[in-house]
């Protein structure tokens, strides 16, 4: 199985503390959350009711939810909310229903009691300061280890060789990195990993990031992609925000696509290493403020590419 050497994000692939153990690491998606019950009934809903397409770089969304089951829905969230009062994530989930329901206002004020008790609570903060252009959960293609096809919309961009995207786990955001793959068929046991690097080009910062996957009794195959540091436009799809996603939700999809079929499809946990440098790189992002032009991204990333050499990248 062999990867494609080099693919370059042209678009915009484009925080955070969490524990470093893999269930806090997944937060709303722990399969032991003590709501999962409510959170998967939640998500399901959504599944059913909400039809999304992709026109151009924009998602088009078509709801289609029963108000009063949607209302009934956040009221049943609110009685495990009531067990759980110090769950920021699960009263984020809440907004999410009140939204899908309409009730825009209640949304709003679920945020804002978010905020006055997690003030750097990165998805309430972001989608309350950015309400119009802020996409919640609702609003990007559901996604789970047990799917075997790439949702439309997740095909149409990886067409336009955008495969960083974001996706609904639950009712949570999280990451998913499609890579179109060829060869033989993957081993059973195969394993992939993913490193990023913050590039500080003549021409601006970029984040190369780097995914390598291992079969036993083979050479492990790498490839090489990147994230647009563009300045933003407060877009959760922008390579800015999709760092601060990755840092807040610190694991993503893994996904291996074959002549249109997943052929490899797993959720991965950063590890300790590798949650401290996303962090990192998340932080001197927002400090400096410095950005690449948009005229500028490949640039860029050609001078990355023959300046950085990829074999010495270390894997956790």
């Amino acid at each position: 199985m062999s990867f494609f050497q080099k693919m370059l994000g042209r678009k915009s692939d484009s925080p955070a503390s969490s524990a470093t153990s893999p269930t806090h690491a997944l937060r709303l998606a722990d399969p032991h959350h003590p709501a999962r019950a409510i959170l998967d009934e939640a998500a399901r809903m959504i599944d059913r009711s909400v039809e999304l397409t992709l026109a151009g770089d924009n998602i088009l969304t078509h709801m289609s939810f029963d108000v009063n089951e949607t209302l009934a829905m956040a009221a049943r969230m609110d009685e495990v909310i009531s067990q759980y009062p110090d769950d920021m994530d699960l009263q984020v989930a809440k907004a999410c229903l009140l939204y899908a329901g309409g009730q825009f206002k209640s949304a709003e004020e679920t945020l804002d009691r978010v905020l006055s008790k997690a003030p750097d609570h990165f998805e309430a903060r972001m989608w309350k300061n950015h309400w119009e252009t802020w996409w919640n959960a609702v609003r990007f293609p559901g996604w789970s280890e047990q799917q075997t096809t790439l949702h439309p919309v997740m095909e149409g961009y990886l067409r336009q060789k955008r495969i960083t995207q974001i996706v609904r786990d639950g009712m949570q955001k999280a990451l998913v990195i499609v890579l179109p793959v060829q060869g033989p068929p993957l081993h059973p046991q195969a394993q992939l990993k993913a490193e990023w690097v913050l590039s500080k080009t003549p021409l601006g910062p970029l984040v190369a990031y780097y995914m390598q996957i291992n079969e036993p009794g083979q050479e492990p195959n790498k490839m090489e992609a990147f994230l647009s540091i563009f300045e933003p436009k407060d877009s959760p799809q922008e390579g800015f925000y999709l760092m601060q996603q990755l840092a807040f939700t610190p694991y993503y999809f893994g996904v291996l696509v074959q002549n249109d079929r997943v052929v490899f499809n797993r959720r991965i946990v950063l590890g300790p290493r590798t949650q401290q440098k996303v962090r990192a790189i998340v932080a001197e992002l927002e400090a400096t403020k410095d950005f690449t032009p948009q005229g500028s991204f490949q640039q860029a990333a050609n001078w990355h590419m023959s300046t950085f050499d990829m074999d010495k990248v270390e894997f956790e």
